[in-house]
């Protein structure tokens, strides 16, 4: 049931960026691999933390989605970037763009 939560997600996501609708493209645009992904993690945790236990299937189901995205440490992750790109000032302020952003 997680991973089918997580695939949704992650489909829905490639459906708007197929269609042009990404908000983050203009982030990704030039960044490492791991910044790209953490830029993605980030939308996913802004957007399951944001949603409405309105029942206990969906109160599961967005449990899931934050444990598949590893939300409870995506701040170690970003600072783990923040520290490894220490010297790419682009990729630094990316990372704020991302976290800054609401999705």
């Amino acid at each position: 049931m997680r991973a089918l939560h997580l695939f949704a997600f992650l489909c829905c996501s490639a459906v708007h960026a197929a269609a042009g609708a990404d908000p983050l493209d203009h982030l990704k645009k030039d960044q490492p691999k791991d910044v790209i992904a953490l830029i993605d993690r980030l939308a996913g945790c802004n957007h399951w933390s944001g949603e409405d236990a309105y029942d206990a299937e969906r109160k599961q189901e967005i449990a899931a989605a934050i444990a598949d995205l590893k939300c409870e440490r995506l701040q170690k992750d970003v600072a783990m970037a923040r520290k490894r790109y220490a010297r790419r000032p682009d990729t630094l302020k990316v990372l704020q763009a991302a976290e800054d952003t609401s999705y």
